[in-house]
């Protein structure tokens, strides 16, 4: 499973979305079937409680038939609507998935539709077969995390919280935030003052960074300068970007090294 996917838009506009993680699906469905335990008993207790059951009505078994078939009718409908319901009132979020701040979207992009929800929800009867282990197994070998339901409705669960992208970042620690830029790693490196110190910054904290912050940061770091300087980018990949941050840094430390003796 692809923690990110990349949609296109009719504009050619490449836009990516963070997919929702199996650990936050699974306790959205946890919250979720929670409340609709919860509505389950509001509905069948008042039955006990006043007593009525097939035993004491003398229903014949043809009574008791239906009464079970109606019985499991109502389970079924609340089972299903609970999810149809809210996930169309909030377009793609029942409760549980509003407090893990995931959310179902169409596959190209766009907005839940009535067709996909109703899709999805019916095959969360099959989904459910030992209590979700099938839906798992489907999830974690799906490249985007889809369970049956989502591969027949065209629809993916995306996640709405921004990730933490820094594991040791200090708020406390300066790098040259706060510090003038000598003039000669700015006539080594060509740079504007505010430019040398953003790069030199990335490049000490580029360790506190994970992979995936490091690959997004850079490109947005460096294709403003190239711009600047009238330049294309040799590559947006990660690898280049921080091999030409390292000669940059390189060759302003060796300049200022040169000016000092």
């Amino acid at each position: 499973m692809q923690d990110f996917d990349l949609i296109e838009t009719p504009e050619n506009v490449e836009l990516e979305r963070r997919l929702a993680g199996i650990g936050s699906r699974f306790l959205a469905g946890f919250l979720d079937h929670l409340l609709i335990l919860v509505i389950y008993l509001f509905i069948f207790i008042p039955f006990f409680v006043a007593g009525i059951s097939v035993s004491d009505t003398g229903f014949s078994d043809t009574s008791e038939i239906w009464l079970s078939a109606i019985l499991i009718l109502i389970a079924f409908a609340v089972f299903w609507g609970y999810f149809v319901f809210f996930e169309m009132l909030t377009n793609g979020q029942s409760p549980g998935k509003k407090y893990v701040k995931i959310r179902v979207v169409q596959m190209e992009g766009g907005g839940i539709t009535f067709s996909s929800i109703a899709i999805r929800n019916l095959l969360r009867i099959v989904d459910f077969i030992v209590l979700y282990a099938l839906a798992g197994i489907v999830m974690f070998i799906t490249r985007k995390g889809q369970r049956l339901g989502d591969l027949a409705a065209g629809t993916v669960v995306i996640s709405e919280e921004l990730p933490n992208y820094s594991s040791r970042y200090d708020q406390k620690r300066k790098v040259l935030d706060n510090e003038s830029v000598t003039a000669f790693a700015l006539e080594a490196t060509g740079l504007k003052p505010e430019e040398y110190r953003l790069l030199h910054n990335y490049w000490l904290r580029r360790n506190e960074l994970n992979l995936q912050a490091r690959q997004q940061l850079l490109p947005q770091i460096m294709r403003p300068i190239f711009n600047r300087i009238g330049q294309a980018m040799p590559d947006e990949s990660l690898e280049v970007l921080e091999e030409y941050v390292e000669k940059i840094i390189i060759n302003a430390n060796s300049e200022e090294n040169k000016e000092r003796k």
